[in-house]
């Protein structure tokens, strides 16, 4: 059950990371949308710590102040342990979960496979960390399909 709550976080964080194309239906017709594989970007990966229960006890502007400095601890935790660059955190997320989320990426992990898998294998099996996932690309095609378009009448 912790896995599929991981997973549902890390995946809503791609979400809010990526744009998205939506199919569409009208009276007229349809569009169709077409989705590619995944593409996983080596080096980047999301990471999404344990709750913190002194964190998630709290509430208000005290709970904001507590998960600004999580986040900052955390950050520095990731980037000193594992060498890697935060690009983004998840402050609302962090804030509704009391669980530090994270986008980071490690140059040497980008353009070195093997550092790829033992950065990710480590991160994985690291005590504070509650999940890791790669960032990956998705992708859709829009097509219009037949009887989609409008046509004037006379």
């Amino acid at each position: 059950m912790v896995k599929n709550a991981v997973r549902a976080l890390l995946q809503l964080a791609l979400l809010l990371a990526c744009a998205s194309s939506w199919a569409t239906t009208g009276a007229a017709g349809t569009i169709v949308s077409a989705q590619q594989e995944p593409t996983v970007i080596p080096g980047e990966y999301l990471v999404l710590f344990k709750a913190r229960e002194s964190v998630a006890a709290l509430a208000g502007r005290d709970r904001t102040v507590a998960v600004a400095m999580m986040l900052e601890i955390q950050g520095e935790y990731l980037a000193t342990k594992y060498g890697v660059t935060v690009q983004n955190t998840f402050s609302a997320i962090s804030e509704s979960s009391g669980k530090g989320m994270f986008f980071v990426r490690s140059e040497k992990a980008a353009t070195d496979p093997e550092f790829n898998k033992k950065l990710f294998d480590e991160m994985t099996t690291d005590p504070f960390i509650e999940g890791v996932s790669p960032n990956e690309v998705k992708k859709m095609i829009s097509k219009p399909t037949v009887g989609s378009i409008h046509e004037k009448t006379p």
